[in-house]
């Protein structure tokens, strides 16, 4: 491609710069701890008086944190474990979200196990060193949810909690160690199986309600994106219809079997607690992220209206506050509503909000790594006979999201925090059974708030640790910031 000249001598600096990088890490990792600590730590007297300074601090918060827990009262938790869990679910159906999260541990196992394989493959098929993953690096990995969750667990009053919580890690272990050993004609299509085994993992949950119907919806997007990708929209009708004609049809039948099998399961208007949190954030995602995808496409778009439409609607919504957005949502709309309208639950307008607002931050985001591919490599591709769609699918798109990785996952990220103001909509989230904990009777005027608040604050800092922790793993595997 053009400017491949230009860039002749672009490996002997990136070895340069590899082998400096090496020799100034290797003599650190092979010296013994305590010349270690002579050279980092105290190799000057100012280097000296900090480290004493900033040790004796840590001593001291360490001290005084752990004399907190000691004396700190956490029966509020242990009350009210369920609620933080998972809400106001009832108490007699807790099989439901149970076998649903088994379903979920075996979704992830499958599709990791079988998207790594193919990675693995991959590599060695370009010829570079690849190996398989040990499971102690998977435990590092995600050590912090671990943890966080064991920590839950331990304020169970019986030990059906730490059985459960055992059984979801074994299961995620061999599922994935099966998603490694299937054949290709299986891990070709692991994300459309994923999609299915959440949608059985919803019905578990919650019946055949309008949720259900919600997922079906997701497993047709992913259905038609796969379809799509994997070649050049056929013009004509009957193009037309061989790439979107399975997934009309298993919409339609899947439509039918949902109507037909009585609903028994509990919609998400029962749901509270982490539970909602995590639902409410990973939904958000999904929807989101390919809507702000069209968005920064249609933000840079020739056509006028196509254009003008994206520019509104993302200026628009980055300019309204969320907590703004959801007031709308549950308490403007149904004003405008016809009085015989069978208004929508809370939860499914903050939903609908959260996707649209997630969207033009997304759409920002990928319009700033769209502005950083080279139009070169744009022209050369129209040149050679590409479509506009393969361009942007095929060269565009790949570098421009590579590219805005950082970015992309701290609004993952503000996201998943920002899903605390469900509460003003009176939505049960995560940090609201905080409140309404210390608002019980027999715990009021107590001022265990502090308790009750850090126990959330792990669970935030849990999943966005290891989120952040992920982000920066892929951009090293990618070489996003390398030139």
């Amino acid at each position: 491609m053009a400017g491949e000249g230009g860039n002749a001598a672009l490996p002997a600096d990136v070895a340069m710069a590899m082998a400096e990088n090496v020799a100034n890490q290797a003599p650190s990792q092979k010296l013994p701890p305590g010349e270690w600590m002579k050279k980092n730590l105290f190799s000057t007297p100012a280097n000296s008086i900090i480290t004493v300074i900033v040790g004796a601090l840590l001593v001291f918060a360490a001290i005084f944190a752990l004399r907190w827990i000691i004396d700190s009262d956490f029966e509020i938790v242990r009350r009210n474990l369920r609620s933080f869990m998972i809400g106001q679910f009832p108490r007699d159906e807790l099989w439901r979200p149970w076998a649903s999260g088994y379903v979920i541990m075996l979704t992830i196992g499958l599709v990791s196990g079988a998207i790594a394989r193919t990675s693995y493959e991959t590599t060695l098929s370009q010829e570079l060193p690849a190996e398989k993953e040990p499971l102690s690096s998977l435990l590092r990995r995600f050590w912090a949810i671990l943890a966080v969750m064991v920590f839950f667990v331990s304020f169970a009053r019986t030990a059906l909690p730490f059985i459960g919580l055992a059984g979801a890690i074994v299961l995620l272990i061999v599922a994935r160690e099966v998603g490694w050993r299937l054949p290709w004609s299986v891990r070709r299509n692991a994300v459309f199986i994923g999609a299915l085994l959440l949608l059985v993992s919803t019905l578990i949950l919650s019946g055949t309600s309008h949720l259900g119907g919600l997922v079906l919806g997701l497993i047709v997007f992913v259905w038609v994106a796969r379809e799509v990708g994997r070649r050049d929209l056929p013009p004509g009708a009957a193009g037309i219809a061989t790439q979107f004609g399975p997934a009309i049809v298993a919409a339609a039948i899947a439509y039918i079997v949902q109507r037909l099998i009585p609903h028994d399961g509990f919609g998400w208007e029962d749901w509270g607690g982490l539970h909602i949190t995590l639902f409410t954030t990973v939904v958000g995602i999904t929807l989101g992220m390919p809507l702000g995808i069209l968005l920064a496409l249609g933000r840079r778009s020739n056509l006028p209206v196509m254009k003008t439409a994206s520019v509104l609607f993302i200026e628009f919504v980055r300019g309204v506050p969320l907590i703004s957005l959801l007031l709308a949502s549950g308490l403007l709309l149904p004003l405008f509503l016809p009085v015989d309208f069978d208004r929508p639950a809370d939860l499914t307008l903050a939903i609908f909000v959260i996707m649209l607002f997630s969207s033009a931050y997304i759409a920002e985001i990928v319009r700033g790594g769209l502005q950083a591919v080279p139009k070169g490599q744009t022209e050369a591709a129209q040149a050679s006979g590409m479509s506009a769609a393969s361009v942007q699918r095929l060269i565009v798109l790949p570098q421009a999201l590579r590219a805005v990785i950082p970015a992309m996952v701290g609004q993952f990220i503000a996201l998943f925090k920002d899903t605390s103001l469900l509460s003003i909509i009176g939505i049960l989230e995560f940090l609201r059974v905080s409140d309404t904990s210390n608002a019980q009777p027999e715990f009021v005027g107590k001022g265990l708030a502090g308790v009750t608040y850090l126990f959330v604050a792990l669970g935030y800092w849990a999943f966005a640790n290891t989120l952040s922790k992920e982000s920066r793993r892929l951009e090293l595997k990618l070489g996003v910031g390398t030139r």
